[in-house]
């Protein structure tokens, strides 16, 4: 579902009585109010519209009754299930007292779906709704005629969700330092894009990027002509259940306003169809406010996910009597990310030093990078090769290319100098060259620090879709890679404690082949080429909203362990 809010429109306002003939407004207060009373609009297409490309149905139900379900009908046939309980804002303020003082306003009652116009022939053809309401009433609503004609060429279509439209939420964003330009945009056709490297194999190579065709026009002039694309967008989805790629219709340009002056600005979105044609998918004023204050690094710890297991052998073979930290033997973890300086003054922009600290604590520094020979590698270092990270910020060409921090932990020496087992926080501080700025933290995870009192090695990997909170809808691949000594026999998933199903070995959706780990981790060699894992989620099984999934690992050995949990939100329409 949608976050944003629909069009702000008031046509074909229709007032139906049930068992009366139609009345045209509200009762004032005071007056008899007839038992059920149905307000709707279908703000697009209006009656007589002429339709091309994809074509958006949107409007607002207002019933005592509840909606369960809208179904849109083309020519009397049912063609798809609108997206229902979205926000509409300007439908609460014109109806606030909507069925008398007091009673529950159903604060979502917005609608959107759509069709694609060329599977239909040219000429008249008719719309309408089949609404269900949740008492198990059925009525056919709005029914008007519109002309498709395939011979027009639709632009593509789609919404610019961040920055803010100021009509809407009523004032302009204020923005600085690093700030999101996001949004979808979709086509008929598709949106005009190609691979780099050319020839490349995407999604399966790493290094290999889609370079979409949507532009950031900062002040009317292009800013920056390539995003971040495709990014996950269940709820446009939903809305267009045609467009094959509706799914993955998300992008994202993170623009740095350190470029712009302080003060007022355009920023508008357009994007490219494979036929050549352009739109512009919205255009909003933002004010830019850099100070010293919002100008800070940023950055982000990507492994260990967060409330990993960092387990020590020591609690069952006993203290290595060397007491030297990575000492042969020691049970070594490891913390890796990536991290930004964004400074107004180029002169005093740049990462001098990370440190890794633990409850508070420094128990690495860059500064002292060395060479440890269990990793094979150099560890407590920044200035690693990060291209992934030059590709979401190209702005940043010298900071993002070699942006990567690693730092090895010895879980063993830890335990031996008095830390307790249990609860604790990593986090990341970064000091600049900045000489007047002190160092701050730019990211903070919780970890679990355990002894491993079964003399094992316990299992680890990745959850690599989906990710935090995403939005889910119908059937959804959840997908990774996950390690364990004795071999992974079985994957068990569980959506709020409750076991939905498993992968059992031998199967193709385990174990599977994924030699793109070697680069990612070069000091684990080839350990990782057969880890992969995928799995089908049913999201339907379940009602709509936040659930948490976790999967367990059971490994040859009999040994289980749940080695990651992660909250997910599902979206089926809003109906169970």
């Amino acid at each position: 579902m949608r976050k944003n809010l629909g069009i702000v429109a008031a046509l074909g306002i229709s007032t139906l009585l049930a068992g009366s003939a139609l009345a045209s407004g509200i009762h004032s207060r005071g007056a008899a109010a007839p038992q059920q009373q149905t307000i709707f609009s279908i703000d697009s297409p209006v009656n007589g519209a002429t339709v091309f490309g994809i074509v958006e149905v949107r409007g607002f139900i207002l019933d005592p009754r509840g909606v369960s379900r809208i179904t849109l009908l083309v020519d009397g046939s049912a063609v798809h299930d609108a997206d229902i309980n979205q926000p509409r804002d300007d439908v609460q303020l014109k109806y606030v007292n909507f069925f008398g003082e007091g009673f529950p306003f159903p604060y979502n009652p917005g609608f959107v779906t759509s069709f694609l116009a060329s599977n239909y022939t040219n000429g008249t053809h008719t719309l309408a709704l089949n609404v269900t309401f949740s008492n198990s009433d059925v009525a056919v609503l709005g029914s008007r005629t519109v002309t498709v004609d395939n011979t027009i060429t639709q632009a593509p279509i789609g919404a610019l969700d961040s920055p803010r439209d100021p009509a809407i939420y009523g004032s302009s964003d204020y923005v600085s330092g690093v700030y999101p330009i996001t949004g979808w945009a979709i086509d008929a056709a598709g949106i005009r894009q190609r691979l780099s490297p050319t020839g490349c194999s995407y999604p399966s190579d790493p290094n290999c990027h889609i370079l979409a065709d949507i532009e950031v026009l900062i002040d009317g002039l292009v800013g920056y002509s390539e995003v971040v694309y495709p990014l996950p967008r269940p709820d446009v989805a939903n809305e267009h259940p045609d467009i094959a790629n509706a799914f993955s219709s998300g992008f994202q340009m993170n623009l740095d306003t350190t470029r712009l002056t302080d003060g007022q600005h355009t920023i508008a979105v357009r994007a490219w169809n494979v036929a050549g044609m352009n739109a512009i998918l919205g255009s909003v004023t933002i004010w830019v406010a850099n100070s010293y204050a919002t100008l800070r690094p940023f950055g982000h710890i990507d492994w260990p996910m967060s409330d990993a297991h960092f387990f020590s052998s020591s609690c069952f073979n006993g203290i290595p009597p060397s007491g030297v930290e990575f000492s042969p033997g020691h049970f070594i973890q490891w913390v890796s990310g990536w991290v930004i300086d964004q400074n107004d003054q180029l002169q005093f922009r740049g990462v001098k030093y990370v440190e890794l600290l633990l409850d508070g604590s420094p128990i690495g520094d860059s500064r002292d990078c060395f060479f440890l020979p269990q990793f094979n590698m150099n560890v407590d270092c920044y200035g690693l090769d990060r291209g992934d990270i030059l590709y979401q910020y190209p702005q940043f060409p010298a900071d993002a290319k070699n942006s990567g921090f690693f730092f090895a932990v010895d879980v063993d020496f830890l335990l031996a100098e008095g830390i307790h087992q249990g609860l604790h926080y990593l986090s990341v501080r970064v000091g600049t060259l900045d000489p007047t700025r002190p160092a701050v933290i730019i990211d903070q995870i919780p970890i679990l620090i355990e002894c491993n009192l079964n003399n094992i090695f316990t299992s680890f990997g990745e959850l690599e879709q989906p990710i935090n909170m995403q939005l889910m809808q119908g059937t959804q691949l959840i997908k990774g890679w996950v390690y364990d000594f004795d071999g992974v026999a079985r994957l068990n998933f569980y959506v709020d404690g409750v076991l939905d199903g498993s992968l059992i070995a031998p199967n193709s959706n385990l174990n599977m082949q994924r030699f793109d780990l070697r680069k990612r981790y070069p000091w684990l060699g080839t350990l990782l080429d057969f880890t992969g894992f995928q799995y089908n989620l049913d999201t339907t099984k379940y009602v709509d909203g936040v659930h948490q999934l976790v999967i367990q690992t059971v490994d040859y050995g009999g040994f289980t362990n749940y080695w990651v949990q992660r909250p997910i939100e599902f979206d089926n329409l809003n109906r169970p």
